[in-house]
């Protein structure tokens, strides 16, 4: 199945056997890394070759799950209104929706920064941990023409940016790159009160029977 994600797209698989055998171990694995589970549940699951981004990952994650076990989700909610607590119906793919923007270019107060793909995986999730700045930079391509910036080059180019200027590069790069949205109207069943929820985690994503 094809993924669209604004500037590429990715082709993923249903889950194996093999994939719930591997996760489940890596869970009882005190020595097991993020990188690790990660690998079990989606990157050895696409055809591509390639990094995603935090959201591109949760994104194909979702789809998988969709794809493989099924759409819809069973969950409670205790209503902030009445105090009960209903058990709504959602389908995975409409509470996990897509902004499928194309990032290539910003431009801003003589500024012009061109953007290309995520090239090293574990470097990405290594400073995305400490600084959501390192999202934008382990993307660039150029900065006015010049595409020989290292990593420590780029972190001292915008340490000696003024901040308004940084503050608008950080605005557009949030608004182009690829996004979910997961914030969803959800009306209580008892009452009718409707609140907004963020969906960004799933209860029973994983099947109770796999940990049984």
């Amino acid at each position: 199945m094809k993924i669209d994600l604004g500037n590429k797209s990715v082709t993923i698989r249903k889950w194996k056997g093999k994939d719930k055998k591997l996760f489940l171990k890596l869970l009882d694995d005190k020595s097991a890394t993020q990188y690790q589970i990660m690998e079990a549940l989606v990157y050895n699951c696409i055809k591509e070759d390639i990094v995603l981004s935090v959201d591109e990952f949760r994104y194909i994650l979702s789809r998988i799950r969709s794809f493989s076990l099924g759409d819809s989700l069973d969950m409670e909610f205790l209503c902030d209104e009445c105090n009960e607590i209903s058990t709504n119906t959602f389908k995975i793919t409409d509470v996990i929706r897509p902004n499928t923007s194309t990032l290539n270019v910003i431009k801003v107060d003589g500024v012009e920064i061109r953007f290309g793909e995520i090239k090293n995986r574990e470097l990405y999730l290594k400073y995305i941990e400490e600084d959501d700045l390192f999202d934008m930079l382990l993307r660039i391509k150029s900065i006015n023409g010049n595409d020989s910036y290292s990593l420590e080059d780029l972190v001292d180019y915008f340490d000696e940016l003024d901040i308004d200027v940084i503050e608008k590069i950080m605005s557009e790069f949030h608004e182009n790159k690829f996004s979910i949205d997961d914030t969803n109207n959800i009306k209580c069943k008892n009452c009718g009160h409707a609140s907004l929820f963020k969906f960004d985690e799933l209860p029973n994503f994983f099947p109770e029977t796999w940990f049984g």
